[in-house]
Parts: structure tokens; sequence; C-alpha cells
């Protein structure tokens, strides 16, 4: 059961401007407060990666993520803004509008075709369950 630590404050840090980062894409501007980030390296690839998560004020969310090994780096940024029955996704190169049904349904997809065994598998062990031969 997770439990809030005492003392911890739930409400983001005051919105502030900031730019992402985008190599494929015009780098992406927002006032928005930081709500979640993520470091992780992978012993097998050598690639350290960094995201991070914003929402503005106003509810639109900001990705950014920067993947680096070696002398290779590549950023990428996106915003996610939430039209009601639909959302519309900017990678600062295109602005597509998708239904809701239609974005999650691209990112279960998006989900099923990364390896997932590469990314886990160095983490965690996997054996048969007891009852299967």
């Amino acid at each position: 059961m997770n439990h809030t630590p005492e003392g911890f404050s739930a409400s983001p840090a005051q919105p502030r401007v900031l730019t992402l980062p985008n190599d494929f894409g015009n780098p992406i501007a927002m006032t928005a407060s930081l709500v979640a980030e993520d470091i992780h390296f992978s012993t097998t690839s050598g690639v350290l990666t960094v995201e991070k998560l914003y929402r503005s004020p106003q509810g639109l969310v900001g990705y950014g993520i920067i993947a680096a090994s070696g002398e290779h780096r590549e950023r990428r940024a996106y915003t996610l803004d939430d039209q009601g029955e639909t959302v519309v996704c900017d990678n600062g190169a295109f602005a597509l509008e998708l239904p809701v049904c239609d974005l999650h349904e691209l990112l279960c997809m998006a989900l099923q075709a990364e390896d997932t065994l590469a990314t886990i598998g160095e983490h965690a062990q996997f054996s048969a369950a007891v009852n299967e031969e």
C-alpha cells in the first residue's frame, strides 16, 4: 500500500518560463511547473535517458526527453493539449488533433512496439511460475 510521506506537499512548484530543447522540430516554450521526472541508465546500451513532464496553469502538458550515449544525443519535446473529446499533440514541427480514444490506442501500440524485455530485463529476473511446466 502506498503512503504519502509526512510533510510532503503534492502541490507543484510555481510555474516558470521554460524551453524544451528539440532536435526534431522547434523548441517548445511554455510557462509550466515540473510535475514528474525520471532518469534511467541502461547498462546494456549505455544510454542515459532523462524525461521531464510539465503542466501549465491552463492544463497544457509538456514532455521533454533527452537520450545520450557517448558523443551522441537526441532531444525531443512534445505538448499535449486536452480539448475535451480530442487532444492536440505538437512535436514542434507538426500538430495533430486526435480523438482521445485514438490517442490511447496509439500510445498502446507504441508501448507494444518497444522491446520491453530489453529494458525490463536488466532490472528483473524472469522465471516460470511454480504451476507452469
